[in-house]
């Protein structure tokens, strides 16, 4: 077995090599889904030389998982070098929305079989992309991270969001004015929802909180400090 694979290793130091790379470019870093119209739109760029077979997947998230429908109108789709092609995704929802929901959505370039004999090695680039379901009659906030509500005791807390607004944000927390660090299991907070945070020391003593919000398009934004009730 050993003289195989010394055999099958002289044979790729031997061989020409070449090192090739399938990149689809997503335009923006967020899918927006509106629900006045029932669809959204994205547009993608082949950036290699050769064509590829775009795959694109809507991903549902365990903690989102409310039957609301997200479906990519062409699933698999041939892209030339150089071209954008665009995706158009359609939203079925049995009722009307009340607050934002939020899924993610892949995009992945498949190159075609080729027939050189020389050795190459194809890597498949998966750009995997927040979605963001925006209900028809909720005016726009950019700034929900504000509507975030903090509290805890001792060694336990948590962050609540009370907005109809999911909230992205950077998992890392300092409270105010300990320097007390602690940690979020995620980086978004759906509407209504609470997420504990994993602390170092107790949080007792302390009535300020620094995070890090970030932008609809995941652009971190500068540091937020809100008020933290401890009980």
């Amino acid at each position: 077995m050993s003289s195989v694979k010394s055999v099958l290793a002289a044979a790729l130091l031997s061989a020409p090599f070449f090192l090739h790379a399938a990149g689809m470019v997503p335009e923006t870093s967020l899918l927006v889904i509106d629900e006045a119209t029932h669809s959204g739109t994205m547009n993608v760029k082949n950036t290699d030389s050769t064509p590829a077979l775009l795959y694109t997947t809507v991903v549902d998230l365990p903690d989102d998982n409310n039957g609301i429908k997200l479906i990519a109108t062409q699933p698999v789709v041939r892209v030339e070098p150089g071209q954008t092609q665009q995706l158009r995704f359609i939203l079925q929802n049995n009722a009307p929305l009340d607050v934002e929901h939020y899924k993610r959505v892949t995009f992945e370039g498949i190159p075609p079989k080729n027939d050189d004999k020389k050795i190459k090695i194809g890597i498949n680039i998966r750009q995997d992309l927040p979605v963001l379901i925006r209900p028809a009659k909720l005016a726009v906030v950019t700034d929900a991270w504000k509507m975030l509500t903090w509290s805890g005791s001792g060694t336990s807390a948590k962050v609540t969001n009370p907005s109809q607004y999911v909230v992205r944000l950077a998992q890392n927390v300092v409270f105010q004015p300990s320097g007390t660090t602690g940690s979020i299991k995620k980086t978004y907070i759906l509407p209504g929802e609470s997420l504990d945070i994993t602390l170092t020391r107790s949080v007792s003593g302390n009535n300020k909180v620094k995070f890090f919000p970030a932008s609809r398009y995941g652009v971190e934004v500068p540091s937020f400090i809100a008020d933290f009730s401890a009980k």
